[in-house]
């Protein structure tokens, strides 16, 4: 099975909660206030690079898609009108049906 080489948005997420969890490390470390403050603005505005980042990554391909949605991440649908986002949809749906091999 091949992969798309770019990060999909849980891998972005799972690395913007990684710099949560250094930016409440850096307010207990042992150094100064404002280089704790620093430390911890650095990887807030990180974590919310990735967390925008994230949620703009766009896929042209149905089955990272789905696997997408599978994995509990939102997918935004771009479409012209209402039957072109159903036809995206029941595309998702058979798709789906037949294992993400069609």
């Amino acid at each position: 099975m091949k992969h798309d080489p770019a990060l999909n948005p849980s891998a972005l997420r799972q690395r913007a909660a990684a710099h949560r969890a250094m930016a409440l490390a850096a307010l207990r470390a042992n150094s100064s206030l404002s280089i704790r403050l620093k430390r911890y603005n650095d990887h807030m505005a990180k974590a919310r690079a990735l967390e925008t980042k994230a949620s703009a990554t766009p896929t042209r391909n149905p089955r990272t898609a789905l696997s997408w949605i599978k994995s509990g991440q939102s997918v935004r649908i771009d479409a012209l009108n209402l039957p072109d986002h159903l036809r995206h949809i029941h595309a998702l749906a058979a798709l789906e049906a037949a294992g993400g091999e069609a």
